[in-house]
């Protein structure tokens, strides 16, 4: 079984039965986040990556494109990184880390590193947050 499906298939098992999660496999529109999450209140875009030399994030233009389009339209994105030594990852904001591509900056640290189920309770956190502010400043 390849790594991104094994990776899926924990995050799947972290989530409440509430919850709802698709794969997207998108072969003529790339770019669009591996996951959407649709939790209680929210969609949660979420690409999987898997680690790579330098500890970067390699995004495809049309991916940078999408994480900029999603953070526009007063969402948010994720970029969630299994962490090779252990069953955990770290947790990165897309649009930071598209934002520091386009702008040819150091890449973004993590927002946060811990078990899969913390990492997506993080998301949808984080995700509310953002709403609530967008809410606010309408």
């Amino acid at each position: 079984m390849s790594s991104e499906k094994n990776f899926f298939k924990q995050i799947k098992a972290s989530l409440n039965k509430s919850n709802f999660i698709q794969k997207i496999e998108n072969k003529y529109n790339s770019g669009f986040p591996d996951l959407i999450i649709i939790t209680e209140t929210l969609p949660l875009f979420i690409e999987l990556k898997a680690p790579i030399k330098g500890n970067r994030i390699k995004l495809e233009k049309s991916q940078v494109s999408t994480h900029l389009r999603i953070n526009k339209n007063n969402y948010i994105s994720f970029i969630l990184v299994k962490d090779p030594r252990t069953s955990n990852a770290f947790l990165f904001d897309g649009y930071s880390v598209a934002n520091a591509i386009v702008l040819g900056q150091e890449q973004p640290c993590f927002v946060f590193h811990g078990s899969i189920a913390q990492c997506i309770a993080n998301c949808n956190s984080l995700a509310q947050r953002k709403m609530s502010i967008a809410s606010f400043s309408l």
